[in-house]
């Protein structure tokens, strides 16, 4: 499965054995987990004091493995096995070959296997970057067989190039701290993110108030329907002159159709009644809008949307479009949206039940510190999302030239 060189394109200069090709289960000892029960016996096996590792838990984890959700009891662990810590762990039904070493003993079922590696031949961490480097290929094993799950037999007698422990140790640990610097960035994006929200509970709800140049109060906060703030998009394409269609994504705001389409919105060859969207347009999806499909036009270039969604614009006397945007993702918002769906089959705020909605909000000069504000956050938060996706990127080209 794997070409078998001497040594890798990137190594430590102080190694110069080759390295050698050997099966896995001759470095490793490999099992299955065991959970053979029906589902009536649920309420006697579960509930106890011991960690029971399911394959949901796997695929959230980047590397330790200390936090599960679910537990095991003294029934449970009689028709199962508990596993020690530092066993590697491995999914092999669904999402394949995901991968993360127990930091805690725990049971597991017999949709993930454990590999603990035998003294001198291999290390856990070794083999957990193993993994990550040739994830793929272990993958494809899968095919062919029942339900595309990956089986013990397989797994066992994948054919991998191995260095000396003590050059594996090495590779493993300098890995290792690539992968910890990720979780590190991730975990300080993540409490950006929760601090983000904090702060906009704090603000929505004018528990922080921010002050003018002089270091007085702003006026206080007044309250509309957003019928009398806004201004619906009634602008066609009439003449069809835009030939750029946009849709409008749950993650990335508005998106070209040709390229993406979330909602699967197809365009007509007709685009004349489609509404015309310019900078500072809102637009969401009526029957989407409970699950993110909204999204603000931030460039300059001219786009046209199926009538299916619906467009708007702020009253610029009232409103600062950024305080709105951030708005939406209140609580505030998301509380009188689901108490003005229509529909019995989807969830479906028309725009005459949006124009019911009340918002509150302070002046403009307020508004705009609020904006720049959580805006700073943002900035720090695409950072730190930007740190993330160099260094994956750069792990990825260290895991193609580390191994054989």
């Amino acid at each position: 499965m794997i070409d078998k060189q001497n040594r890798p394109i990137l190594g430590f200069p102080e190694f110069k054995e080759e390295w050698k090709n050997k099966k896995l289960k001759e470095v490793a000892k490999i099992g299955r987990g065991k959970s053979k029960h029906r589902p009536r016996d649920a309420e006697f096996l579960y509930g106890g004091k011991y960690p029971f590792i399911q394959t949901g838990d796997i695929r959230k984890t980047e590397l330790y493995l200390t936090s599960f959700t679910q537990t095991y009891s003294e029934d449970g662990l009689k028709q199962s096995k508990l596993w020690d810590e530092d066993t590697l762990c491995i999914t092999i039904a669904a999402n394949i070959a995901e991968t993360a070493i127990l930091k805690i003993k725990a049971c597991f079922p017999d949709s993930i296997i454990g590999l603990i590696p035998k003294e001198n031949e291999t290390t856990v961490l070794f083999v957990k970057h193993l993994f990550d480097k040739f994830k793929i290929q272990i993958q494809s094993l899968s095919q062919g067989a029942a339900q595309d799950n990956l089986n013990q037999e397989k797994l066992s007698n994948i054919d991998f190039t191995f260095p000396t422990i003590i050059e594996q140790q090495k590779i493993a640990t300098f890995l290792t701290a690539v992968d910890e610097k990720i979780q590190a960035l991730k975990h300080k994006k993540n409490l950006l993110k929760q601090y983000k929200k904090g702060v906009m509970q704090k603000i929505f709800s004018q528990e922080l108030r921010f002050k003018d140049d002089s270091g007085n109060y702003f006026s206080d906060w007044k309250e509309n329907k957003l019928g009398e703030v806004l201004k619906k998009n009634s602008k066609k394409n009439k003449n069809q002159e835009i030939k750029l269609v946009q849709s409008v994504s749950n993650k990335h705001g508005f998106v070209n159709q040709d390229e993406y389409f979330e909602d699967r919105i197809i365009a007509s060859k007709d685009l004349s009644n489609y509404y015309v969207i310019q900078k500072g347009d809102f637009a969401y999806n009526p029957s989407r809008i409970d699950v993110g499909s909204l999204a603000y036009k931030f460039d300059n270039k001219t786009s046209v949307i199926s009538p299916l969604y619906i467009s708007f614009k702020t009253d610029k006397n009232y409103l600062n479009d950024n305080f709105l945007l951030e708005w939406f993702f209140t609580e505030k918002f998301t509380r009188q949206m689901n108490s003005s769906f229509e529909g019995s089959v989807r969830n479906t705020l028309s725009y005459e039940s949006l124009t019911k909605i009340k918002i509150e909000f302070p002046s403009l000069e307020e508004q705009t510190k609020i904006t720049n504000f959580l805006s700073a956050i943002d900035s720090k938060i695409n950072h730190c999302q930007s740190q993330i996706k160099k260094t994956e990127v750069w792990k990825k080209g260290l895991l193609q030239q580390m191994f054989v």
